[in-house]
């Protein structure tokens, strides 16, 4: 599966949409991700106004991409296991491969409590509901080489 080394965080995009098509076959390969005892603790606030990408790239300094995203998701989740984190990075991780498929950049972007208040008080998030982080998505402005990684001194067999 090449998108595993083709996906690489991408700060940086141009002026193209993608087609609610495309976008859709994103969010459904997240959905597609496992969750523990198959609870789905996933919802997704997709965000695509020009100036409601401003706000959230202004919640975080470092989230400057959102801005010029063509899409950004923001990641919200219920605690249904104590593995509910865990079943949205597999949410993410689905979406950022689905994404490199089609030769959409992508990063994913962390969010803290200060910035989730924030976020959730901007776009009326329920209470009940947790940010955990954005993923911003857009045609590449920039290209990176593949990732390449692989370091068999972090493989331990049996016994550490």
């Amino acid at each position: 599966m090449e998108e595993i080394y083709q996906r690489r965080s991408i700060r940086k995009y141009i002026e193209k949409e993608i087609s609610d098509e495309i976008l859709g076959k994103i969010i459904k390969a997240g959905m597609n991700a496992p969750s523990a005892k198959n609870t789905k603790p996933y919802e997704f606030l997709v965000v695509k106004d020009r100036q409601n990408l401003q706000k959230l790239a202004s919640v975080k300094p470092n989230a400057y991409m959102v801005k010029d995203s063509n899409v950004t998701i923001v990641m919200l989740g219920r605690k249904t296991t104590e593995f509910w984190k865990l079943d949205i990075g597999a949410v993410i991780q689905n979406m950022l491969l689905e994404a490199a498929h089609y030769d959409i950049g992508s990063c994913w972007i962390g969010i803290n409590k200060e910035q989730e208040e924030i976020i959730k008080k901007e776009f009326r998030v329920p209470d009940d509901l947790r940010i955990i982080s954005m993923v911003s998505f857009g045609y590449k402005g920039e290209e990176k080489e593949n990732n390449n990684y692989f370091e068999p001194e972090k493989i331990h067999y049996e016994k550490y």
